[in-house]
């Protein structure tokens, strides 16, 4: 009963009656209605009811052996019409409803004696008709016969509270059933059900009426009242709009018009869209502005399902509608849908129109509903103004330590020749194999999943000492990697029209919630260390009396532990002020914090945040350098110290692992079908998730909600300060000389108060000439 509640099955029950007779009434009234009705049974029973409008899917062995019976195939099988069933029964029996029948009568004895006399009780009148034995054994049923015809009458009149129409499968909460199948353990059967939900069609019809109007017809358009689905086209200019209020039909038009730029910039003015980011920027390109996106099907898609690959608009109407209305793209139409740019844009406009409201239900069902509407929809305008500004970029600078890495490389190719007493292709793995394995002899311990011996970065770190070649591949490859992705990679990414690099940033990629970039992917550069602090020195303000402001929040990770777990001791060390490394140690060893060495702090530091990742003391112990059992002693000892966080860990996969999801502080979920698996290492994977995501999707929310406070203050102070880059904890601002100071309070008390922790949020600020001299 529960499975059906949460399936949104309709359940329909008849005080005094068995299913079987409320079935036969609800097939009979369909099929008085006008309606097909097809009962799914294993009881032949149900034979007795076939007739125009009503048929028996019948499965005789299993769900693999299934027949379908009409009236003609009922008369077939029995050599009797449906009506006459009852009487066949009566005769034969049935014993697994218990009914005997007469001694002597198989199925064809009792088809022939239907059949010559039509009815029970006429054969009852008549038994001086028949002979011998088979006479004896009727006349001694008598009674029996007739009760046994009684019995096996399905009711077709009951009184049932039920139109057919209302007996269809709802939309069920794709969550409620999830979590009803994890305690269940059915644990394929939940994919099997999303493959029927996406199968079944709630649009009628994939058909699009696209119609291209004049622009005053546009015009007329955006002016009429209520939500409209947007999409345009065009870079550095509009060039085609298309709007649709719904049901299948979009209109669109070349170019734009003042009416149309006013209607996209009205804030008053609701509009559906499919990637709102995209659409900001491209209307931006040309001069214009989006405001009033009341919704975006991409980012509810993200938020929905966070972890797939992709959110299509064609695969988003496919799962939500069951509709295919873009098709697959024309390769002679170099990827368009509709082979012209106009009506690709009305097709995507109204299969927004068409999406837009099915999933705004599902959106507000499971949660999410702020997390769209006041952080990921207010973000995306947010990100679309960092990627127009851009960042300035010292490309001479770039150049030179270009020239200066190749030189060093050279001269470690020569090195590396030398040792190995012959030239080969440093980027060769066959060719290094042969090198370090077979001519000199090293053992790596370490195989590739195609059996080969490796030669990745983690094999040969561990063989440095071994040979002073390998010392001289890792400087060798870590120049080759730094030469590539950032020192002749940045100059070629700067836009000759505004001279400055514009990384694009993804919204709808990490499953956590963590924004990402590209072209350049900024999240690569080293945090810290020599190489990260040269790269971050290219980036620079973008006039001599501009400076860089950077904003990062100090260890928001573990304050959103802290607030998670309830933890006294950790909420302490923060309220503290000290170093929350050492205030760690010390109270898991006992210890003064003056007491506290740096070897120990820098054990506290990696347990504080390896627990969040879910590491294991093999894990910890591989990091630090010692044995497995040193590690679970510190790992024991440190819940010993902090006993909340070990409950709320251990708490947040229980969760986990019944629900099917995390959520973070926000309601940001993310699905963990891993710890469903049968796969142990499988398992163990899905309880690093469930452990990592609500606390780095918490930091996530928390950082989102810091953009966007920091943002709207700016806007509203006139200070000569741009927000232009994120990266991993990091805001980065381009600033007046004049506004550093005030803009650096600014933000600074903005990130603080984004969110209310029971621990305090803290956020540093520095500025400089450029983003390595810009260290908070």
């Amino acid at each position: 009963r529960e499975v059906l509640e949460t399936l949104k099955v309709p359940i329909v029950e008849v005080e005094g009656h068995e299913a079987d007779d409320a079935i036969a009434t609800l097939a009979s009234r369909a099929a008085g209605g006008g309606l097909q009705a097809v009962i799914v049974t294993a009881d032949r029973d149900f034979f007795q009811v076939v007739r125009p409008g009503i048929e028996v899917m019948f499965n005789r062995r299993g769900i693999s052996d299934i027949v379908r019976y009409d009236e003609r195939a009922v008369t077939e099988r029995f050599s009797l019409p449906p009506e006459r069933y009852r009487d066949f029964v009566a005769l034969k029996g049935d014993t697994s409803d218990n009914i005997p029948g007469v001694p002597g009568v198989g199925d064809k004895t009792a088809a022939r004696l239907v059949q010559e006399f039509g009815s029970v009780e006429e054969l009852l009148g008549r038994t001086a008709e028949l002979k011998g034995r088979l006479r004896e054994n009727v006349e001694a049923a008598g009674e029996t016969l007739l009760r046994n015809k009684e019995l096996v009458r399905l009711e077709t009149d009951l009184a049932v509270d039920v139109r057919p129409e209302e007996c269809r499968m709802g939309e069920w909460d794709r969550d409620e059933v999830r979590r009803l199948f994890n305690s269940l353990e059915f644990r394929t059967l939940f994919e099997r059900l999303e493959e029927i939900q996406r199968s079944r069609p709630s649009v009628a019809a994939a058909e699009l009426d696209l119609e291209a109007v004049s622009g005053a017809a546009l015009d007329r358009l955006v002016a009429e009242d209520g939500a409209k689905a947007v999409a345009v086209r065009g870079r550095g200019r509009v060039e085609c709009v298309a709007i649709s209020s719904g049901g299948g039909r979009a209109v669109y038009c070349e170019g734009t018009s003042e009416r149309i730029g006013a209607f996209l910039a009205d804030p008053g003015a609701p509009k559906w869209v499919h990637d709102a980011k995209e659409l900001e920027t491209a209307v931006r390109s040309a001069g214009g502005t989006v405001e009033g996106v009341a919704f975006d099907t991409l980012l509810a898609g993200y938020l929905l399902d966070p972890a797939q690959p992709g959110y299509p608009l064609r695969d988003l109407c496919l799962e939500h509608l069951g509709a295919d209305f873009l098709g697959e793209a024309d390769e002679e139409s170099e990827g368009q849908l509709f082979g012209e740019p106009w009506k690709e844009a009305a097709a995507e406009a109204a299969a927004v129109a068409l999406l837009a409201p099915v999933m705004e239900e599902r959106i507000e069902r499971a949660g999410l509903g702020y997390l769209l509407h006041e952080v990921e929809l207010p973000l995306a305008g947010v990100l679309a103004r960092m990627q127009a500004r851009g960042v300035a970029l010292d490309v001479g600078y770039l150049e030179e330590m270009a020239g200066s890495a190749r030189d060093r490389m050279a001269t470690l190719q020569r090195e590396i020749h030398r040792l190995a007493g012959e030239e080969f292709n440093l980027n060769s793995p066959p060719q290094l194999r042969t090198v370090l394995y077979e001519k000199l002899g090293l053992s790596p311990g370490k195989r590739t999943p195609k059996g080969q011996l490796s030669t990745d970065a983690s094999v040969l770190e561990k063989l440095r000492e071994d040979h002073p070649i390998v010392d001289l591949l890792l400087q060798w490859r870590e120049l080759d990697k730094l030469n590539s992705t950032y020192l002749e990679a940045l100059p070629r990414l700067v836009d000759p029209a505004t001279g400055r690099i514009h990384t694009t940033f993804n919204q709808v990629v990490a499953a956590t919630g963590r924004l990402s970039s590209a072209n350049p992917n900024l999240q690569n550069i080293p945090v810290r260390g020599e190489e990260g602090r040269r790269i971050r020195r290219a980036f620079v303000s973008g006039a001599p009396d501009r400076l860089l402001l950077v904003a990062d929040y100090s260890q928001i990770e573990l304050r959103i532990m802290a607030h998670l777990s309830g933890d006294e001791g950790l909420a302490e060390a923060f309220a503290s002020g000290h170093d929350i490394h050492t205030a760690t140690a010390a109270r898991v060893f006992g210890l003064p914090e003056d007491q506290v060495d740096p070897g120990t702090r820098s054990r506290a530091k990696m347990v504080n945040y390896g627990l969040a990742y879910g590491m294991n003391a093999y894990g910890l112990a591989s990091r630090l350098g010692i044995a497995p059992d040193e590690a679970q002693e510190f790992i024991d000892a440190y819940f010993e110290g902090f006993p909340k966080i070990r409950e709320y860990l251990d708490r947040q996969v229980a969760r986990a692992a019944a629900e099917g999801f995390t959520e973070t502080l926000l309601g940001r979920r993310r699905y963990i079908p891993e710890l469903q698996a049968a796969n142990p290492r499988v398992r163990d994977l899905g309880r690093r998730m469930a452990l990592n995501a609500p606390i780095q999707g918490g930091a996530s929310d928390v950082f989102k909600l810091a953009m966007i406070r920091v943002d709207r203050a700016l806007d509203g102070t006139g200070l000569d300060c741009q927000m232009l880059l994120t990266v991993h904890d990091e805001l980065v601002f381009e600033v007046a000389d004049a506004d550093v100071e005030q803009a650096g309070k600014l933000v600074q008390a903005e990130m603080e108060s984004a969110y209310e922790l029971s621990v305090p949020l803290r956020a540093d600020v520095g500025w400089g000439a450029n983003w390595a001299e810009a260290v908070p």
